[in-house]
């Protein structure tokens, strides 16, 4: 399904909100599953956001786990994880939005 994301941290740090407000929000499918992790030697849930149009799902953004469901409207919910940069751990959570195309749902 696909989804707009912005990340809310840099490095484990979170961002001013006003910059999570007007960073550009990177498009693609959602896909949450649950593998087995070597580095922690046991299963967790990861996030992905990927590129639906290449032949080779490549990820949008880098892999978010453990994702956990911290808040939720009807408007964008956010997921709260960590990720791997360059061997290094860091907080990471992602702002969730339908994409700006995506016409608005009126359910009855």
């Amino acid at each position: 399904m696909e989804f707009a994301v912005v990340r809310m941290r840099c490095k484990g740090r979170p961002l001013p909100r006003r910059d999570v407000v007007n960073r550009e929000a990177e498009i693609g499918d959602l896909r949450v599953e649950q593998l087995y992790d070597e580095t922690l030697n046991r299963h967790l849930r990861i996030a992905r956001l990927v590129d639906p149009l290449r032949p080779v799902h490549v990820e949008r953004l880098p892999t978010l786990h453990d994702p956990v469901l911290v808040a939720m409207s009807p408007e964008a919910f956010t997921l709260a994880g960590f990720e791997r940069v360059d061997g290094v751990e860091y907080a990471q959570s992602w702002l969730v939005r339908r994409p700006a195309s995506a016409a608005p749902r009126r359910w009855r």
